[in-house]
């Protein structure tokens, strides 16, 4: 579980400490389950930490909740198979569109490194991305339409 001020809060001109599960039903220990009992929902998830070792998660929730939804809140986790790291809280699109921008090589190096692996190895998976690919080539081959 994330202790107290683990996470961070970015409040305009510097991060602050932040705990994420504040407010949150202490016996339970479904993260999923906290974060939804808080408001927050997936708004994007780029990555996936089981293939290719890296995951990008940004959740959304409004102050105010219900019919009266006001301002958008941001909570962006960032993690793999066996860790997340601090969530990290904004207060605006254009600030998660910042820490997106940042992210995204460290995503693009991860992705790219798990397809040259799945090539280099020769493994077959069912759901793989080079497999995939393959199966789609051969659909548009058997499929094709002539012009």
């Amino acid at each position: 579980m994330t202790t107290k001020g683990a996470d961070l809060h970015w409040s305009g001109n510097s991060w602050e400490p932040y705990n994420a599960f504040a407010g949150a039903p202490e016996d339970e220990h479904d993260i999923e389950k906290r974060l939804s009992s808080q408001g927050w929902e997936t708004f994007l998830s780029l990555g996936h930490g089981e293939t290719i070792g890296f995951e990008l998660r940004v959740l959304i929730r409004y102050s105010g909740g219900g019919e009266t939804r006001k301002h958008p809140e941001y909570l962006i986790e960032v993690g793999g198979p066996s860790a997340i790291a601090p969530y990290l809280k904004v207060d605006d699109l254009p600030t998660v569109m910042d820490l997106l921008a940042r992210w995204a090589p460290a995503l693009q190096a991860a992705s790219i490194a798990n397809l040259t692996y799945d090539l280099a190895t020769g493994v077959i998976e069912p759901n793989g991305i080079v497999e995939t690919v393959a199966a789609r080539i051969t659909w548009a081959v058997e499929n094709r339409t002539s012009p």
